[in-house]
């Protein structure tokens, strides 16, 4: 049983919320939670426009590696269509690796979507990504 995923067995979603006016500014989803192999995926955060790249969204993907790599997961990846250039920056400033891509991964809107593939490991967050991010945030 997971400490995290209570709605549905594989997916999760959680808020982001400014502080300072506890304005909603989007959502970031956890998918694909598979707590026999202690991975899971974080799917990329909704945001509005202006929040894209905020300091609001490094720190809600913080958050949740966090708490992840707390709770003993030992793997973490982010999907990106290939196709996303705003998309493939957010698991770089994340400190995530490029593992791979996968060619006609999905289809969507009818059309084939290459997936890039970007993981993070409990040891790397434990060897430096961990303090790395929390730098680019304070």
């Amino acid at each position: 049983e997971s400490d995290v995923f209570q709605l549905e067995h594989t997916a999760a979603g959680f808020a982001i919320v400014e502080f300072v006016t506890d304005r909603l500014v989007g959502v970031v989803h956890l998918s694909k939670d598979d707590p026999k192999n202690l991975s899971v995926q974080l799917d990329l955060p909704i945001v509005k426009p202006t929040s894209d790249g905020s300091i609001e969204q490094l720190e809600a993907c913080f958050l949740l590696l966090d708490r992840l790599f707390a709770y003993g997961y030992r793997r973490i990846q982010i999907c990106v269509d290939a196709l996303d250039v705003r998309g493939k920056r957010l698991p770089q400033r994340l400190g995530f690796t490029q593992e791979g891509q996968i060619p006609k991964h999905m289809i969507v809107k009818d059309a084939n979507r290459d997936s890039i593939i970007y993981g993070m490991l409990n040891s790397d967050w434990d060897k430096g990504a961990r303090s790395f991010l929390l730098k680019k945030l304070h």
